[in-house]
C-alpha cells in the first residue's frame, strides 16, 4: 500500500509538471515577452501555424483552442473577405483543398485583389482535416477567431493585404490592439507611409505600424540596396520586429556586416537583436510534409532539401549566432519539448 501510495504521488507529480510545461503565460506577461525579446534570451516563442491543424482542420476554431490548450505563445492564422465584407479564417484563394465547397474565392486582377463569394453562400460550407475528410466544423469568422484569442494568447493576422483597415478597425473594437500584429512581405509595404494612408486617424496610424511585422525573405534582403534604410525607417516609427526567412549558411542576411547609425554588426539579425528587435522564422519541411501549399497555383510547392533550404534543422536554425525569438511551428508538441531541451523555454536569464 505504501508503495502504491508514492507511485500515486509519483503520477501526480509528473502530471504536474508536464501541465507546467504546456500552462500558458498571462498575456500581459507575453505581451512583455514579445516586445522585449533582449530582456529574455533563454526563451523562443512558439506561434502555432494555422492553429494546432493535425487534430482539427487548419485555420479553424477547434485548432484555435487547441494550440491554446497547447500552451502555445501566439496564434497565426490567414483571413480573407467575401464579396459583401465579411472577414474570415481560409488560407488557399480557393474552397476546394479545405473544404467541401467549390470555386475561387479570391484573384488578383490588374494588381489589385477581387473577392468572390457571400458570406451566405459560405457559411455552411465544411471544412476537411489535412487528409481530405471532411467534418463538421464550418469557416470562422476573423471575429469569432479573436475572441477565441482574447485575453489568452498573442494573435499574428497573415494574408490581410488587401484588408487591413477593416481587420484593423475589428481588432480595436474588441480592444486587443496590444495583443495582435499582422504581417506581410516588406515588398506589398515597402514603408511606413504606406501603412499609415491605410487609416485616417493619426493615433490609429502610429498603432498600425507599430503593430505590422514587415515579413523580408533573403532574396529581397540580397536585391534590395535598401533594405537596411527601409527597415530603419520602420523601426524609428515603432516597428518592433521582422519575420526575416533566412535558409542557409551562406545567405547575407547571416554572412554580411552592416553599418548602422555609425557601428558595426556582424550582420542584420545582430543588429536586430542588439536593438532589442523580435526576429521571426518560419521553418517549413517537415513542418509541411510534403512542402507548402500555393494558394494562387492551386499547387503544393516541394521543399528544396538539396542544401538550400536548411530551415527543416532545428539544430541549424536555432544556432545561437542566428537564433529567432519566435519560431512559426506545425510540430508544435515536438517543438515544445526540443526548446525544453535545449533550455530555450525559460524566463530566466
Amino acid at each position: 500500500m505504501k508503495r502504491f501510495t508514492v507511485f500515486l504521488l509519483l503520477i501526480g507529480t509528473c502530471l504536474s509538471f508536464i501541465c507546467a510545461q504546456s500552462a500558458p503565460l498571462p498575456i500581459s506577461q507575453l505581451i512583455e515577452v514579445y516586445n522585449n525579446p533582449l530582456k529574455y534570451p533563454n526563451y523562443i516563442m512558439l506561434s502555432a501555424h494555422r492553429g494546432y491543424w493535425k487534430d482539427y482542420p487548419e485555420n479553424s476554431l477547434p485548432a484555435i483552442q487547441a494550440a491554446i490548450n497547447l500552451g502555445v505563445d501566439m496564434v497565426e492564422f490567414d483571413i480573407t473577405t467575401t464579396d459583401d465584407g465579411v472577414l474570415y479564417l481560409l488560407h488557399d484563394w480557393g474552397l476546394d483543398r479545405l473544404t467541401n465547397g467549390h470555386g475561387v474565392v479570391k484573384k488578383r486582377v490588374s494588381g489589385k485583389f477581387v473577392n468572390y463569394k457571400s458570406w451566405d453562400e459560405l457559411k455552411d460550407v465544411r471544412l476537411k482535416l489535412y487528409t481530405g475528410e471532411v467534418t463538421q466544423y464550418k469557416l470562422a469568422t476573423l471575429r469569432e477567431a479573436l475572441l477565441a484569442c482574447k485575453g489568452k494568447v498573442l494573435v499574428s493576422i497573415d494574408k490581410a493585404e488587401n484588408i487591413i483597415p477593416e481587420m484593423y478597425y475589428l481588432v480595436k473594437d474588441l480592444g486587443m490592439l496590444q495583443q495582435v500584429t499582422f504581417k506581410t512581405k516588406i515588398q506589398t509595404y515597402p514603408t511606413p507611409e504606406s501603412i499609415k494612408q491605410l487609416v485616417a486617424n493619426k493615433d490609429d496610424q502610429k498603432q498600425l505600424v507599430k503593430m505590422f511585422t514587415p515579413t523580408i525573405f533573403n532574396e529581397t534582403y540580397e536585391s534590395d540596396p535598401n533594405i537596411i534604410t527601409k527597415m530603419q525607417a520602420f523601426i524609428n516609427e515603432g516597428c518592433t520586429g521582422f519575420e526575416m526567412i533566412y535558409f542557409k549558411d551562406s545567405d547575407k542576411m547571416l554572412t554580411q556586416g552592416i553599418t548602422v547609425g555609425g557601428k558595426y554588426y556582424d550582420n542584420v539579425l545582430s543588429w536586430l537583436k542588439a536593438i532589442n528587435k523580435r526576429i521571426i522564422q518560419f521553418p517549413e519541411w517537415p513542418e509541411n510534409e510534403r512542402g507548402n501549399w500555393s494558394p494562387a497555383a492551386y499547387k503544393f510547392r516541394n521543399i528544396d532539401l538539396t542544401g538550400n533550404d536548411l530551415r527543416c534543422g532545428w539544430d541549424w536554425l536555432l544556432k545561437e549566432s542566428h537564433a529567432p525569438d519566435v519560431v512559426i511551428s506545425d510540430r508544435l508538441e515536438v517543438l515544445f519539448d526540443y526548446l525544453n531541451t535545449i533550455g530555450k523555454r525559460s524566463l530566466n536569464q
